[in-house]
């Protein structure tokens, strides 16, 4: 493995790779600092690109957490080139706008609302383009309050094909 990605109980992104500059290889061990509540889990990318996804797990409880094929993400399935995702908006503003960007990119991507706008309470569903196997994206949106446009940014968010986000102005 080259990248291990931990993400405790109740918060909705990867941290950051907890074996920088590191390789595990097939039948070797890591001892992992985790802070945190339980469960946990885990995303690991090997060598091959192959990226492997476990959840719920109890990390101080089994001490040891073995990955096989069985975990292996099929991320032609949810994390294809077409993505569509549902956009539910309780934010108490009307919704102008929604940005998405890989985290790698420097530039703001399409407005996928395309003149649309989503109102406090609705929900729409905005179907998205990225590369395959791509999974953690930067997404700005815009609100309407009081004759004024705010804007609202998030780093770092999952959207596989299928993602449900709730938009929330805090």
């Amino acid at each position: 493995m080259e990248l291990i990605q931990a993400a405790p109980s109740g918060v909705d992104h990867w941290g950051d790779d907890l074996i920088p500059g590191q390789v595990v290889l097939d039948g070797e061990s890591v001892i992992l600092n985790l802070s945190g509540p339980s469960p946990w889990a885990f995303r690991f990318l090997d060598s091959d690109g192959e990226v492997y996804v476990v959840y719920d797990v109890n990390p101080m409880l089994t001490g040891k957490l073995s990955v096989g094929p069985e975990h292996l993400a099929k991320l032609s399935v949810f994390a294809g080139a077409k993505r569509e995702i549902s956009l539910a908006n309780q934010t108490g503003a009307v919704i102008t706008s929604f940005r998405i960007s890989s985290v790698t990119d420097g530039t703001w991507g399409i407005d996928v609302l395309d003149g649309r706008y989503i109102r406090d309470g609705e929900t729409r569903i905005v179907e998205m383009s990225a590369i395959p196997g791509t999974l953690s994206f930067d997404i700005r949106f815009t609100l309407l309050t009081d004759n004024r446009e705010i804007p609202y940014e998030k780093d770092q968010v999952i959207l596989t094909d299928g993602a449900s986000l709730i938009l929330t102005a805090r």
